[in-house]
Formats: C-alpha cells, sequence, structure tokens
C-alpha cells in the first residue's frame, strides 16, 4: 500500500510554536543556578519565526492538512491576530514576572502551548480535532491562572477557571456527540451538508447539539449567563494573563464560533439566532451594569470583557456576510485596547503590587505623563468614541445587526455603550483630575512593556482614523469562511 501524501505546510506556524516552547522549557533546566532563563527572548523568536511563516503561507494561498487543519484567508487572518497577541503578551512579561516574583521558565512554555491551542480553534474544520485544540489552550491557562502560587486569589482563580472549563468542554462535546448522531460524521462540511434536509428526528437531535454547543461557547467568550467566572478569574490571574484571556482566548473562541455555525450550521440559523439574540441581548445589559459596581480595575475590565462579548454576538447573529466581516475587525480593535489596558496595570507592578483601584492610579498623568495618555486612548476606545478603534468597530457591529433585521440589538447596544463611558471615564477622571495619594509607588515602565503598549496605542488610533485595510483583509476571511 502506498501511504497518502500529507502536506504539513498549512500546520508549520503552530509547529514553530510548540517546537520552540519545549526549547524554552529545555532552556531553562540547562540554565545554571541564579542565572535568568532566556524564556523571553526564546519565545519572541519563535513567534516572530511563525508570523513569517503565516506570511509565506498567505503568499502560497494555504494550506489543507487532510480536510482537518485548514489554513484559508480566514484562518490566516486569526493567525495573524493571534500569534500579534502573542508578541505583546511576551513583551509585557519579564518586567511584570520580576515585579511579582513569579520569573518561573514554565510561564513562556504554557504561553507557546496556549498559542498553540488558539491556532487549532480557528484553523480545524471537524469536531474532535477542534476540541483537542480547546483542550491544549484550556489546560495551558489553568496552570497560568494559578501560576502565583503565594496568592489565594490565584489559587481561586486557577480552581474556578478549570472548574467552568471542564463544565464548559462537557458541554461542547455533548453537542459534537448529537451533531454526530444527526449527521453521521464530524466534518463541518459533511454536518452542514447533512443538515440542509434533514428529518423530523435528525432535525430535533442537531438543534440540540448546537444548543449544547452554544452552552460550551458560551462559557469561553464569557457571555451571560456563562461569564460568572470571569470577573475572578481576570482578578487572580496574573496580569499579563488577564491580558492574554482578555485578547487571544476570546478571538479564538469568537473564530471557533463563526467556522462552527456558518460551515456547519447555517441550516439551523432559525433556530440559533434568536439564541444568540437573546444571549447578546442579556450579556451586553448585564456586563455594563455589572462594571459600573466595581472598583477594583481589572474586575472593572473583566465585566467590560462581557459586555464586549454581547456586542460581538449582536453582529454573529447577522452572520453570514457583513456580521462575520465585523466581528473580525472588531476582534483586532479590542484586542490592541485590552493588551493595553491591562498591560499599563502591569508595566507599574512592583514589589508584588500593582494598580487596581482608582486611588491607585489618581493623578497618574503627572507621574506617567506617556502612559496615562495611552491609557485614555485605550479607554476612550472602549467607550466608543469617535476617532478610535472602538467606534469605528462598535458602528460596524451595529450596522450589521441593523442590517439583518436585528434593529433592537444595535439600540441596545447604543444604549449600553452610553452606560459604560461613566466607568470607563471615571478612570480617565482620576487620572487627570486627581492629585496623586502618597509617594510614588509604581515603577518605571521599561522599554519592552513600553514597545508593547506603543504599538497597542498606534493599532487603536490607526484603526481609527484609517480602518480600510484591516477591513478590506477582514472581508477577504470572511469570503473565505463563507
Amino acid at each position: 500500500m502506498t501511504p497518502p501524501v500529507v502536506d504539513v505546510l498549512p500546520a508549520i506556524p503552530a509547529l514553530i510554536l510548540a517546537v520552540t516552547g519545549l526549547a524554552v522549557l529545555l532552556a531553562q533546566a540547562f540554565t545554571p543556578r541564579g542565572q535568568a532563563a532566556p524564556g523571553a527572548p526564546f519565545s519572541l523568536a519563535g513567534l516572530l519565526a511563525a508570523l513569517v511563516a503565516v506570511y509565506l503561507l498567505a503568499a502560497r494561498g494555504g494550506g489543507d492538512l487532510g480536510g482537518t487543519y485548514v489554513v484559508d484567508a480566514f484562518s490566516l487572518y486569526f493567525h495573524a491576530l493571534i500569534i500579534g497577541v502573542g508578541l505583546v503578551v511576551v513583551l509585557l512579561s519579564p518586567s511584570y514576572l520580576r515585579a511579582t516574583g513569579i520569573d518561573r521558565g514554565e510561564y513562556y512554555t504554557l504561553v507557546l502551548f496556549s498559542l498553540v491551542g488558539m491556532l487549532g480553534l480557528v484553523s480545524c474544520r471537524e469536531l474532535v480535532s477542534l476540541f483537542v485544540s480547546l483542550e491544549v489552550m484550556s489546560v495551558a491557562l489553568y496552570a497560568l491562572a494559578g501560576l502565583h502560587r503565594a496568592r489565594p486569589e490565584s489559587q481561586e482563580a486557577a480552581l474556578k477557571y478549570f472548574i467552568t472549563g471542564a463544565f464548559s468542554s462537557g458541554f461542547l462535546l455533548y453537542g459534537i456527540a448529537l451533531l454526530y448522531g444527526a449527521s453521521g460524521s464530524t466534518s463541518l462540511v459533511a454536518v452542514g451538508a447533512a443538515l440542509r434536509t434533514p428529518g423530523p428526528a435528525t432535525a430535533a437531535l442537531a438543534t440540540m447539539g448546537t444548543g449544547l454547543l452554544l452552552v460550551g461557547f458560551g462559557f469561553k467568550v464569557a457571555s451571560v449567563p456563562f461569564h460568572m467566572w470571569a470577573p475572578d478569574v481576570y482578578e487572580g490571574a496574573p496580569t499579563t494573563i488577564t491580558a492574554l484571556m482578555s485578547a487571544g482566548v476570546k478571538a479564538a473562541a469568537f473564530g471557533a464560533l463563526l467556522r462552527v455555525f456558518g460551515q456547519a450550521l447555517p441550516a439551523l440559523a432559525a433556530s440559533w439566532q434568536p439564541a444568540v439574540a437573546a444571549l447578546a441581548v442579556v450579556t451586553m445589559v448585564v456586563g455594563n451594569l455589572g462594571a459600573l459596581a466595581q472598583s477594583n480595575l481589572k474586575r472593572m475590565l473583566a465585566y467590560s470583557s462581557v459586555a464586549h462579548a454581547g456586542y460581538l454576538l449582536a453582529a454573529v447573529v447577522a452572520a453570514p456576510g457583513i456580521g462575520v466581516e465585523a466581528v473580525l475587525f472588531y476582534l483586532v480593535a479590542y484586542a490592541a485596547v485590552n493588551l493595553g489596558g491591562f498591560g499599563a496595570l502591569a508595566a507599574l507592578a512592583r514589589q508584588g503590587r500593582e494598580p487596581l483601584s482608582l486611588d491607585d492610579v489618581a493623578g497618574l498623568a503627572s507621574r506617567r505623563p506617556a502612559l496615562a495618555a495611552a491609557l485614555a486612548v485605550y479607554l476612550i476606545s472602549l467607550t466608543g468614541v469617535p476617532v478610535s478603534a472602538g467606534f469605528v468597530g462598535k458602528f460596524f457591529l451595529f450596522r450589521a445587526a441593523v442590517n439583518a433585521g436585528w434593529t433592537s440589538l444595535a439600540v441596545i447596544g447604543v444604549l449600553m455603550s452610553v452606560v459604560s463611558a461613566y466607568y470607563y471615564l471615571r478612570v480617565v477622571v482620576a487620572m487627570y483630575m486627581r492629585e496623586p495619594l502618597g509617594e510614588d509607588a509604581w515603577a518605571p515602565v521599561p522599554p519592552s512593556a513600553g514597545l508593547a503598549l506603543g504599538l497597542s496605542a498606534a493599532v487603536v488610533l490607526a484603526l481609527g482614523v484609517h480602518p480600510e485595510p484591516v477591513l478590506t483583509w477582514a472581508r477577504l476571511a470572511a469570503r473565505s469562511l463563507l
């Protein structure tokens, strides 16, 4: 028998990150005691090499690994975004790890393997492979959330994330089993073809499976009522990992959701669109109202993340077409803003402390003017003020909902954006209009973190002024999915 010829080139970016993760772990093992392991430089080199591989794959026209793992314009868009998120997180990490006393070699290995899982999530065109990718990402993040072993909040975060993640994986796997029973396949293309003309029993089975998949993805994107883990996990996890979860995990989860629902379940849109619309409404409302009551900045940004999941779900209802384009564009803007917001808090960490309240950032503009200006840009973008990436992204999200006939979702989204201005702008007010309390307790911004924050701010401003290049790329990615 002649063995089949398998083209492994589509998996090269993920393989580069996996090999780099192993190299970082070995480097840690062979580094003499008392010396710093080269985890950050190795990780940056691997991420840059993976980014180059993504570019070469795009020039090659993508590829297909046995019909299971596909590299098309859609997945390449997410590969570039996820690897970019990883680069910013690694740039933010060295100074934060030293300041908090958790500079361990396994940190960078776990970050890289979580990115491998994210790449698989957006590329897998087969449900079992997608589930394996989800677990690769999740297991690494469970460990990262509890990396600060001396803090009870960190241990609580890891435990809650593990328990809720296990439940969500169970729902997702049960949904996959029901879809397999309805279609006889776990391939997204085959499932989609089988459900175009289902019988009554098959349709009922597929609808139940779709509902369970929606629950599983709802946990991962932190939509209400599956969001209760987010505030505690975001607060307890190391801040750089919180940035990774808020930007990378949300992007990967929405990428997988769009691929599954767009390629396997379009025939059941009449069943899942009302459910997604209801989730969008309660997620926008609960997320924004929950953020209003927070005094801890990380918990406030966690509820903000919940609210933004609702904005994104409002456009998912409008998929396919302009809804997919809007989600893809907004995920880039949202990733830049959240990396900058959490990164600004991480950059100031000193001797195990970091700014977590309004009092901690009071008068920051007089002591760290550049950092305060960058943080103000991120918060203004989250609010949706014009000439920011957040405004342009929300405009496309809500326009997609209106064009698809879901005007009520757009109206609720606009009203909730107005509500969000209160809790975002009160941070800006504290930085610029309050006097500093006590002596300066925060660290100067290190060069690598300054570079990461500068890149994030530049992306936010550039997308607010000239969004067309990324929007064109998002449009091409959406077409390849559909």
